[in-house]
């Protein structure tokens, strides 16, 4: 039998939290999975095996250094007892934080298997990255056994960026469960909600609402689609701290009618599925989970040209710029956002602009939203979880 640790933040929401839900779900069910979290109160995602908690209660940030430092803490300390007593021949660390605990209680008998999914030197807004895991990443990520890397991008700026050997490097994408995605996309919603979705009207998002993910420059450019389509609706899934900034907006553009910020739900594909767009304004991402999910769900979709995986999954080449809207077999790409909080009363950018023409031409022209839809769900096929998981095995057995 083999015995397989795995650790992050938590299993509510987020990519690398699917992450561990697809791959423990997936992995031959006589393995034995150990999942070291932070706190086990707000578990949203399915998984296969055992929790343990760090029992250290959720912040309102989890960018919080004292947080972050309880968590560290807390984790070399249990992580430390765990290879140590339960012989597992890996353990799999996601997210930065995650990473450096695997790498200080490295153990000889223990597998060191670290991801990298997104693009670290684009965190360096944030003051905790840029003082304190940009340095411990140089410093540390050399001595990982391997390195999980998303995407040949995140994998490029690891190597350029914070001089990380190349020959660490696996490259494994996002895997989706297509099977599990179909089922949930047949099922019914509830009745009083029917009214926020159509296939001919209703553009969808969903992800944590934070910076990384841009949602206020998607009500901004949406406040420009009601113009020439009024009975649009924006239906936005997700909680985060941005959620009181980004109502607010909705409130002084006057638009409460059309937008409908409605939380995170485990269930999400079935809204997807009876919405005609998915839009994906994202600043930063690593290999979205989310995007190939609606396109699983037979929905087209817009997305930004974030740093990395956003042409990988529209097979659009990564050495072309990208200035205006681009039209992709697969779906829209547009510029990305500045990130500039901005309000209401201010004018549109550029960039909103295009994203506002990029919905609207999706909405307007049902024959490539309806042939996007259509390549988009077979494009999605490649990453299905069943053909991926045999990557995992060779780099956690290997």
């Amino acid at each position: 039998m083999k015995k397989l640790l795995m650790v992050s933040s938590s299993l509510d929401t987020g990519g690398a939290q699917k992450m561990i839900s697809n791959i423990t779900t997936t992995l031959p069910k006589d393995w034995k999975i150990d999942i070291l979290l932070n706190s086990d109160s707000n578990i949203k995602f399915p998984y296969c095996g055992r929790i343990i908690s760090l029992g250290i209660p959720e912040p309102k940030s989890r960018m919080s250094i004292v947080y972050q430092g309880k968590v560290l803490f807390k984790r070399l300390i249990m992580m430390r007892q765990l290879k140590k007593k339960n012989n597992y021949c890996a353990c799999i660390s996601l997210l930065d934080s995650a990473n450096v605990a695997n790498i200080i209680t490295n153990n000889k008998q223990c597998k060191t298997v670290i991801t990298a999914i997104l693009n670290l030197s684009e965190s360096k807004h944030i003051k905790i990255y840029k003082y304190i895991i940009f340095p411990l990443a140089r410093l540390l990520y050399n001595r990982a056994d391997c390195i999980i890397a998303q995407n040949s991008a995140i994998k490029d700026d690891m190597i350029h960026n914070f001089k990380i050997k190349k020959d660490l490097f696996t490259i494994i994408y996002n895997g989706i469960d297509s099977e599990a995605i179909e089922e949930t996309c047949r099922k019914t919603i509830p009745e009083e909600e029917e009214i926020w979705f159509s296939k001919v009207k209703t553009i969808i998002t969903a992800g944590r609402l934070t910076y990384a993910k841009g949602q206020w420059h998607l009500i901004r450019a949406f406040s420009h689609v009601l113009k020439e389509a009024p009975d649009a609706k924006l239906v936005i899934f997700g909680t985060g701290e941005l959620e009181t900034y980004l109502k607010r907006l909705v409130r002084e553009y006057g638009i409460e009618d059309s937008v409908y910020i409605k939380g995170f739900d485990t269930e999400l594909d079935k809204y997807i599925a009876r919405s005609a767009v998915f839009a994906f304004p994202s600043m930063l991402e690593g290999m979205p989970t989310a995007l190939l999910e609606a396109m699983a769900c037979k929905t087209a979709v817009v997305i930004t040209d974030f740093k990395s995986g956003a042409r990988e999954i529209l097979d659009y080449p990564l050495d072309k710029q990208i200035e205006g809207m681009i039209e992709t077999k697969y779906g829209l790409i547009t510029p990305v956002c500045s990130g500039t909080y901005h309000e209401a009363t201010e004018g549109l950018e550029k960039n909103e602009i295009i994203l506002s023409e990029a919905m609207l031409k999706m909405l307007k022209d049902a024959s490539y939203r309806e042939g996007c839809a259509e390549r988009g769900k077979r494009r999605s096929q490649e990453f299905d979880m069943k053909e991926l998981i045999q990557l995992w095995i060779e780099v956690i057995s290997g």
